[in-house]
């Protein structure tokens, strides 16, 4: 075709050839879906098993009395299910703290152990929650138990 005294090659156009276009469609889709299942796996709570079952079982059969004298804080394991430590939530009026004690204590059945806690503050009360050792697959995890299943002392 001529065009005032030019000729304009159709073909002269420069464009992505389907081929690329494909494989490049296939990447964004590969990606995204990579982005949405990372994103995804953090609403899916791993497994941990105690005994053989679910650890959120376990946590209602824990059996323990805590007392607390101001200073130390003392526990005894009156069930059979062990337990690994303890997180104590510190409560007063509009506000609540929680505390992971540093060490594990690793309390069998039966068994005992008293720990420093600072308690400074105006607090009303404290709750000492179980936390325990389960399985995930290979590896051993901390299972903190719900408030429900811990011991409440009024100070």
């Amino acid at each position: 075709m001529v065009k005032r005294g030019r000729i304009i090659n159709k073909k002269s156009k420069k464009a992505v050839s389907p081929v690329v276009s494909t494989v490049l469609l296939i990447v964004i889709v590969v990606i995204l879906a990579i982005i949405i299942f990372l994103w995804a796996r953090g609403f899916i709570k791993e497994k941990v098993e105690k005994f053989d079952k679910p650890v959120e079982m376990v946590c209602s059969e824990v059996n323990f009395r805590a007392s607390y004298d101001g200073v130390k804080l003392s526990i005894v394991n009156r069930g059979n299910v062990p337990i690994y430590n303890l997180n104590v939530k510190k409560e007063k009026p509009g506000t609540s703290d929680i505390i992971s004690l540093l060490k594990p204590i690793n309390l069998g059945a039966g068994a005992s152990a008293s720990e420093d806690v600072q308690v400074s503050g105006d607090y009303e009360k404290i709750i000492v929650i179980p936390v325990l050792l389960g399985k995930s697959g290979n590896k051993n995890k901390q299972y903190t138990c719900p408030e429900d299943n811990g011991v409440e002392i009024e100070l």
